[in-house]
């Protein structure tokens, strides 16, 4: 009898031991993972067009904050939802530098997003992708002698496209579920960005 209490025991044990490794092994290949990110830019640009020689400008930004979550579907794909916000405060002033406006410029970026992973090892997760989305530039506030007939709010108020491309990506996994990311993102310039992620 005390010999079968101990197998049974045993066997309980080996059973819960694999069934928590299948877990471990299910959790790297499907669920979600969400993160947030601070980087340098969003795609598309704000402010006075390059070609305008009459007017000069200043830039101040704030980093761009990105929150996003992705699916993992299988080994190597995962899909996921991405939006992001930045402000953007533009001084304007004419070319003998007479200052003309100034106000501040919202983007909000709201867009999908695909990955390829190259495969993992316990503690490394490679990947490369796509972003597919819509970015929308607002005005706030806008001050000075030329507020009226502001340019800022001409050019500024508008939604465009955007696509880029993740050439290279990297999450490191601090835990099974808390880790740190750092990709690079190919829009309009090349944006840079990092941050942490958690997976469900």
């Amino acid at each position: 009898m005390k010999y079968l209490v101990t197998m049974i025991l045993g066997l309980a044990i080996s059973s819960l031991s694999y069934g928590q490794q299948e877990t471990r092994e299910a959790n790297k290949t499907s669920g979600i993972v969400a993160h947030f990110s601070l980087g340098n830019g969003i795609a598309g640009g704000a402010g006075l067009s390059l070609l305008d020689t009459t007017r000069q400008q200043t830039k101040t930004k704030t980093p761009v904050v990105t929150l996003g979550a992705d699916y993992r579907i299988g080994r190597r794909f995962s899909v996921g939802l991405i939006t992001g916000y930045q402000s953007i405060n533009v001084v304007v002033s004419d070319s003998a530098n007479r200052f003309l406006e100034e106000g501040n410029i919202n983007r909000i970026y709201f867009g999908f997003r695909g990955l390829w992973h190259y495969g993992r090892n316990d503690r490394v997760d490679l990947y490369s992708g796509f972003k597919l989305g819509t970015v929308r530039f607002s005005t706030g506030e806008i001050t000075g002698p030329q507020a009226r007939q502001s340019i800022l709010v001409e050019q500024n108020n508008r939604t465009r496209y955007s696509l880029g491309i993740i050439p290279i990506g990297a999450r490191f996994l601090v835990t099974d579920q808390f880790g740190i990311h750092a990709q690079m993102s190919i829009g309009a310039p090349t944006f840079l960005s990092g941050g942490v992620n958690y997976m469900f």
